[in-house]
């Protein structure tokens, strides 16, 4: 429908909103209108839900403020003990300024009166008092050399003691080792043991007389003394090479004060046996001048070194000490070496003539015996701790409870039985000792600690035959042997390879630092790829979790302490030290063809330990 209005036609608004509007109306007007009562369930249910939320939005909230508040409680805190802190600080720093303004005045009036007392003095007081001044001088020199050599006394006393003990400890262990050795040989070789003695008993007593026997069993003792006094003396000079060969390069004040220390002592004890040493008295005179003199430059590098002086004007000496025991050694060597059992045999009925009166032959250099201070990698020997920290929080086992463990950490091996042999306790560690057998009668000699039955040592006795397998794959053996016995974080920092089996040290390593005292040494089979044996109570003695201060001196600056030696790689090294542990830069490099381990102070730049690296029939050792 249209109007006209002005001469022009205006239409119906028809549009688009206005028909969507339209046609909304309509289906609401013609849709069913819902019953009163649902309309308000679903504004009930609309309203709790509006409150839950609107709880769990108060909630939050107040948790934040509350988390908001005790972060400010904390900072409160903190900046208080910080101010605490500041404060206390100043206050120290005020008293120390105070105390060395005290101490500067009194030494302007001690100044002050002492040129008062130099101004009106007399020629007679003059002379009086730079005699009695110069005396004073003199008597506290006196007094000073008195007291170190006092110290160097007590401390070589002190190192003397622990190398008996050692030297007991080595025996004991080389006595327990024969034992277990004969206790494995099982009722068949005691019985064939028995017999053969008995056969051997009778026929010796067909054939000689009871004198006869007697003097047979002397002659043998002697010559079983005269060759030990010819292995000591040995040792005692590779020690000595060992100890003057570092001594040309060492450069820390405290490393020279070791190693003159060691020096004197063992040619103290060198001396000794040489008194007992079965040869002419003009041949030992010689030796033993030699031995004197190399104490006397000990002792008195001793006092030059506590005096604060080098030993740079000592070079030569040191040299020819160096060369000379070096030839002495040789012909030691040479001795011990070539001597049989029939030169023995003539040694004792003539009294020292023969072969070890006469002339030396050329050193055998593949036939060196392996003295007592050399070790199978850095630090293998350091058993410090008398608690067993890394055992602390464990609880104790009963041998059963031992034996169940035991049989878990030889799954692999075939194990069969398993007898509990008996209680040891060592290094102050109370351990079970089993003995496990598998399937072929092949024993495992074991030792479990009462404390947690952690597994601290093992041996076993089978050959290994042949290279099957290569270094870098018995170390990866050797490291998941030891992270199914629960170690991580151990890290391998020696091999060595001796015949067909490889023996490898672990140390635990943390934030980057390897820490020596937490060692342990595991010898994997060649010929099998399967540990044979395990070294752990040095991990056990000293493993725990430690705070490790930053170095004091980088790397650069340690590097300075080497002397002559070329260093070729470096690490940070946590090292046994005097009862403690010090930080370390680990050093490794060469001098005129041997190589050296060197470990350098990371807080003071001082040069604490050296190691040299040998090569022998043994494999690679240090001294």
């Amino acid at each position: 429908m249209e109007e006209k209005k002005s001469g022009k036609k205006v239409g119906v608004n028809t549009s688009s909103g206005a028909k969507k509007v339209q046609r909304i109306e309509k289906e609401k007007q013609a849709s069913a209108v819902p019953a009163s009562g649902t309309v308000k369930r679903t504004v009930t249910k609309k309203v709790e839900e509006e409150n839950a939320a609107a709880g769990v939005r108060l909630e939050a909230a107040k948790a934040r403020a509350e988390r908001k508040a005790r972060r400010e409680e904390k900072r409160a805190e903190r900046r208080q003990e910080t101010e605490a802190q500041k404060l206390q600080a100043k206050e120290r720093a005020m008293e120390k300024r105070l105390q060395a303004k005290e101490r500067a005045q009194e030494r302007r009036a001690a100044r002050a009166a002492r040129r008062d007392m130099l101004r009106n003095e007399n020629a007679v007081q003059r002379m009086e008092r730079k005699e009695r001044e110069k005396q004073e001088r003199i008597a506290l020199r006196k007094q000073n050399r008195e007291l170190k050599h006092e110290l160097a006394l007590k401390r070589k006393e002190e190192r003397m003691h622990k190398r008996r003990l050692e030297a007991e400890n080595r025996k004991h262990k080389r006595e327990q080792k024969t034992k277990r050795r004969a206790q494995g040989q099982g009722i068949g070789g005691w019985l064939a043991a028995v017999i053969s003695l008995g056969v051997a008993s009778l026929a010796m007593l067909t054939v000689i007389t009871v004198g006869g026997v007697n003097m047979s069993n002397m002659s043998e003792t002697m010559g079983a003394s005269y060759r030990s006094e010819l292995y000591e003396v040995t040792e005692l000079s590779e020690n000595l090479d060992a100890n003057l060969n570092k001594l040309r390069l060492a450069s820390g004040a405290g490393e020279q004060r070791r190693l003159l220390t060691d020096i004197l002592v063992d040619a103290e004890l060198m001396e000794s046996a040489l008194e007992r040493f079965p040869v002419d008295m003009a041949t030992t005179n010689n030796i033993a001048s030699f031995v004197n003199r190399t104490s006397e430059f000990a002792r008195e590098g001793l006092s030059a070194v506590a005096m604060g002086r080098s030993l740079s004007g000592r070079g030569d000496t040191l040299e020819y000490m160096y060369e000379t025991n070096a030839a002495i050694l040789q012909e030691l060597h040479t001795l011990r070496d070539t001597m049989t059992a029939k030169d023995w045999q003539k040694l004792v009925k003539n009294s020292g003539e023969g072969m070890m009166q006469g002339g030396f032959e050329n050193i055998n250099s593949n036939v060196i015996q392996t003295p007592s201070s050399i070790q199978d990698g850095p630090f293998s020997e350091n058993k410090e701790k008398v608690t067993a920290r890394g055992l602390l929080d464990a609880e104790e086992v009963t041998a059963e409870k031992a034996e169940e463990l035991a049989r878990e950490y030889f799954r692999d091996y075939g194990v069969q039985e398993a007898e509990h042999t008996g209680d040891t306790v060592s290094d102050g560690m109370h351990c079970y000792n089993f003995t496990l057998r598998d399937e072929r009668g092949r024993e495992i000699y074991a030792q479990l600690s009462k404390a947690g039955g952690r597994l601290i040592m093992f041996d076993s006795y089978e050959k290994c035959m042949a290279n099957n397998f290569s270094q870098a794959e018995c170390v990866q053996i050797a490291a998941e042997f030891l992270q199914n016995l629960g170690m991580d974080g151990m890290h391998p920092v020696w091999l060595q390879e001796n015949g067909t089996a490889a023996n490898i040290n672990f140390v635990y390593e943390q934030d980057g630092v390897l820490c020596y005292s937490d060692m342990v040494i595991v010898k994997v089979c060649e010929t099998k790829g399967m540990a044979v044996g395990m070294e752990a109570l040095p991990y056990y003695l000293n493993h725990c979790e430690r705070s490790i201060e930053r170095p004091a001196v980088s790397e650069g600056e340690a590097a300075k302490a080497l002397g002559k030696i070329q260093p070729a790689t470096a690490r940070l090294a946590l090292i046994p030290y005097e009862g403690s542990e010090a930080l370390t830069y680990e050093f490794s490099g060469s001098y005129d063809g041997k190589e050296y381990f060197v470990y350098v102070d990371a807080m003071t730049g001082e040069e604490l330990e050296m190691f040299t690296v040998l090569d022998t029939k043994q494999g690679r050792l240090l001294r």
